[in-house]
């Protein structure tokens, strides 16, 4: 990252956080009633220089000027202070996540994680559900809804289920049934859903109890279960916050935006590389590569840890957002649903 001078930093921040509150170009006579000491020609001159460097730009020759996504990335990596959710905040928080939470499962747990998340921080609320690579399988299910159709129940730690319908070529006798799935929780019992992946097929080869066929369809579902990124493992909250904001008045930018939160997918790919990531994650505008439609936006997650498995926590919204406001936020709320999540377990 490039070097700048202390007051070139100074003026760097106001811009920013006046720009931040405002929505408004920034201009020297407003950073110069912010009581850094600083006379406005010098203001204006170091202001030439910022944008020079790519740290901030100038709509019109008559405007001030905005941030740039390299002159954001700079604020947050050098000039952001750390920061936590004042004691009032993360009470409101917690407060509205209870409000509905007393006799939720997990998905609705995460469901209302993200509203709250959303309401907040007047973005777009993001939680994606725990994934099972990383969980512990508990148990497996087959409950049968016709004679030729069985619904399959997959059941990680700490609550979470997973569950798919399939058909059978003739019909299933329910000794059967049984016995097959007290012979796949008997051969997969104790390992990962990562282990079960690669070695369920080797491990049911040597099973002689139950229907070989049945055992052979249950193993095939239960593999592509496990190994697909699924939509609905994407919680969203207050979509309409992206209708607000002024940024995205470009019709053609918003259709881009509106059409990757229906697809879902592609939100769950960005989501699922930071289940590894300690600490806060951000990305802003451009730096969004994977998904060129959301390069207008910033996304500032932070996961969050039940037992081996990991999920995210987060927020999109424009690349004028409050940083530190919202860091903090996703932060708590990271540790709020590793509290709430891990209860239900």
């Amino acid at each position: 990252m490039m070097t700048i001078s202390q007051r070139e930093q100074m003026i760097l921040g106001a811009v920013v956080d006046a720009y931040v509150e405002s929505g408004e170009p920034v201009g020297s006579r407003t950073i110069s009633k912010t009581g850094l000491g600083i006379s406005a020609a010098t203001i204006r001159n170091t202001m030439s220089d910022l944008e020079e460097k790519g740290l901030v730009y100038q709509p019109h020759t008559s405007a001030g000027r905005i941030p740039t996504d390299q002159g954001y990335r700079y604020y947050v990596d050098r000039l952001m202070s750390s920061g936590t959710l004042m004691e009032a905040q993360s009470d409101k928080v917690r407060a509205q996540v209870m409000e509905h939470i007393r006799e939720g499962n997990v998905e609705d747990i995460l469901d209302q994680i993200s509203r709250v998340i959303a309401d907040v921080s007047h973005h777009l609320g993001l939680v994606l559900s725990p994934r099972f690579e990383q969980g512990a399988f508990r148990r497996l299910e087959l409950v049968s809804l016709t004679d030729r159709r069985i619904l399959l129940v997959l059941s990680i730690q700490s609550g979470l289920v997973k569950t798919m319908a399939i058909e059978v070529d003739s019909p299933v006798d329910p000794a059967q049934l049984s016995e097959t799935v007290q012979a796949l929780n008997e051969r997969l019992s104790g390992l990962t859903v990562g282990e079960l992946k690669k070695t369920a097929y080797e491990r049911l080869q040597e099973v002689r109890r139950g229907d070989p066929k049945l055992l052979r369809l249950i193993a095939d579902e239960t593999v592509a279960m496990c190994s697909q990124s699924h939509g609905e493992d994407l919680h969203l909250g207050g979509a309409g916050n992206i209708f607000l904001e002024p940024e995205f008045r470009d019709r053609q930018a918003l259709v881009g935006i509106v059409n990757v939160l229906e697809a879902r997918n592609p939100i769950v790919g960005v989501l699922e590389s930071r289940t590894e990531q300690d600490g806060v994650a951000i990305t802003i505008g451009n730096e969004n590569r994977s998904v060129p439609e959301i390069q207008s936006c910033s996304v500032v997650t932070s996961r969050y840890r039940i037992g081996t498995a990991s999920g995210v926590v987060g927020v999109i919204g424009p690349t004028r957002m409050h940083y530190l406001r919202v860091s903090s936020l996703v932060r708590f709320v990271a540790r709020l649903t590793e509290e709430l999540v891990g209860e239900k377990g």
